[in-house]
């Protein structure tokens, strides 16, 4: 498993709007963004507000098989929810996310040890 951390501040004047963007997704379109997530190998995504001054920024926590190769299939799908989603985040961050390794939970290979009791 992989994880990515991404961070994008929020359109200015648009904050209230990414609060109902962001309620919706977490209520009546929540299967439908566990469903876009699953196809895309997103195992647990943790997405928060961030504050700093006047300034508001989205911090998105994303786990999964390869979360960089997962973003570029959301951006590059046909399917209707994901067209919305992905037109709903440029309206309200701008260009399309980036998005940088942050750190990998997969086990390191190494030298076999035996079994541990």
């Amino acid at each position: 498993m992989a994880a990515t951390i991404t961070i994008r501040p929020v359109a200015p004047g648009k904050l209230d709007e990414w609060r109902a963007f962001h309620a919706e997704l977490m209520g009546p379109r929540r299967i439908e963004w566990a469903q876009s997530q699953r196809r895309r190998g997103i195992t647990r995504q943790v997405v928060s507000l961030a504050r700093d001054g006047g300034h508001a920024f989205a911090v998105v926590f994303t786990e999964g098989r390869d979360p960089t190769a997962s973003l570029r299939a959301l951006e590059g799908s046909n399917d209707p929810f994901d067209i919305w989603l992905m037109g709903r985040v440029r309206d309200l961050h701008g260009d399309a996310l980036p998005s940088e390794v942050a750190l990998d939970t997969a086990p390191r290979p190494g030298p076999w040890r035996g079994w541990r009791k």
